[in-house]
């Protein structure tokens, strides 16, 4: 695996973001702008244990999405938010690992009435003025909690608030490399594990090429829709993403020019 890492720019106008980061679907970090949220000094897991500890929510009964998409932890587990900050703080990262509380939508009718609490706490510029909407999540998470490698058919602007976290990116024409499998219409994942890959099964992946993000609290990443990435925590950590939708995105990765060369050269998926 060839893994370089991205490139990093202090807190860029609109115009200079959209033009060489945006139109060019070009990953980067963001510095100098979440640094100046509320959210930056408030969000620590003892705030949502206080402030939303009774309140109970479905969550992932693994943390490590490998073990969802391609093993056995397909099930959900519902526990109040103070049991699970409880947990994740005494996780044993050597023992079984906890259940997750990621991807809580922040704009759904379910959870609007708790996180209008916090909503004043952050706000990301609009570098893609054009878009025709977007998605507020949330995600809490122990340490090396870990995603799968997939893409999303939307741009991602993903905020480190508290601790630390790494992200693995690959460019869409690397999907060779990567045996992805489909798992709906929209969700497209790689079974490889990137920490630990099995390069019997897998030869193809040695010579994948991709960029790497360490993001410390305060900084925004970057993901163009349809680049393969992975996230991993380092550190218990807080993350605020927005998902930003635009006309010129295409709706499934079936649509994607890459996965129409894909299939017109014969690759099995």
């Amino acid at each position: 695996m060839n893994v370089q890492p991205i490139q990093r720019i202090e807190n860029p106008s609109v115009d200079e973001f959209k033009t060489t980061y945006g139109l060019q679907s070009k990953p980067v970090i963001i510095s100098g702008v979440a640094t100046e949220w509320a959210a930056s000094s408030l969000w620590q897991p003892e705030m949502f244990k206080n402030m939303f500890g009774d309140i109970s929510a479905p969550l992932r009964a693994s943390d490590n999405e490998i073990d969802v998409f391609f093993g056995q932890s397909k099930e959900q587990t519902v526990m109040s938010i103070a049991e699970y900050i409880d947990s994740i703080n005494l996780t044993d990262t050597k023992g079984k690992r906890p259940a997750y509380l990621g991807n809580i939508p922040l704009n759904s009718p379910l959870t609007q009435q708790y996180f209008n609490k916090i909503k004043s706490h952050f706000s990301f510029p609009n570098y893609l003025p054009e878009n025709s909407g977007n998605e507020i999540r949330l995600w809490i998470g122990a340490t090396n909690q870990k995603s799968t490698i997939h893409n999303d058919n939307y741009h991602n602007f993903n905020a480190q608030i508290f601790g630390k976290k790494t992200f693995l990116l690959f460019p869409p024409e690397e999907y060779e490399k990567l045996s992805i499998v489909k798992i709906d219409d929209e969700l497209w994942s790689s079974p490889i594990d990137p920490q630990q890959p099995d390069l019997d099964k897998f030869p193809s992946f040695k010579e994948i090429n991709g960029l790497e993000a360490e993001l410390q609290a305060g900084d925004i990443l970057f993901i163009p829709a349809f680049w393969w990435h992975q996230a991993r925590t380092i550190t218990t950590a807080i993350n605020l993403n927005m998902w930003v939708f635009t006309a010129n995105i295409c709706k499934t990765w079936q649509e994607h020019p890459t996965f129409s060369k894909a299939v017109s050269t014969g690759y099995k998926f």
